[in-house]
């Protein structure tokens, strides 16, 4: 994948709410699934849940990478490296080349249980794969 400065800024900028939008389907699909098990949760008691609970891991690189992007693109001192570093990991989350890539088994699972997700993915897929085009 070769991209320049502009185009990072460009992917960066059109990927940030669809990723937000992901990880609010996601949130709330598996808050669905603990509620079921463990009766209703308020939002902040979930959220402790979330921190500390392990089944919970599998989320983080897709919550760090999404803080990440948000850093990058409000950063004015942030370089060409760092945008186009931040593009390589949001790539690298939805691929399966990246070794030890804990995010991509259990979001495959749920995108099947989740119209949502999965409305969700068919925001971020094109524009994923308007790099590899570009």
């Amino acid at each position: 994948m070769k991209i320049n400065d502009e185009r990072a800024i460009q992917f960066l900028g059109e990927i940030r709410k669809p990723l937000l939008v992901l990880h609010k389907a996601i949130l709330d699909h598996e808050r669905a699934l603990y509620e079921k098990e463990f009766g209703p949760v308020t939002p902040a008691a979930f959220l402790q849940v979330l921190i500390n609970g392990s089944g919970f891991r599998w989320l983080n690189p897709l919550s760090t990478m999404i803080a990440n992007v948000d850093e990058i693109l409000d950063d004015d001192e942030a370089t060409s490296a760092d945008r186009i570093g931040a593009v390589e990991s949001v790539v690298g989350l939805f691929s399966e080349d990246l070794p030890g890539n804990i995010f991509l088994p259990r979001y495959r699972q749920i995108l099947q249980n989740s119209p949502d997700i999965l409305h969700a993915h068919g925001q971020i897929a094109p524009i994923l794969k308007s790099l590899e085009a570009g």
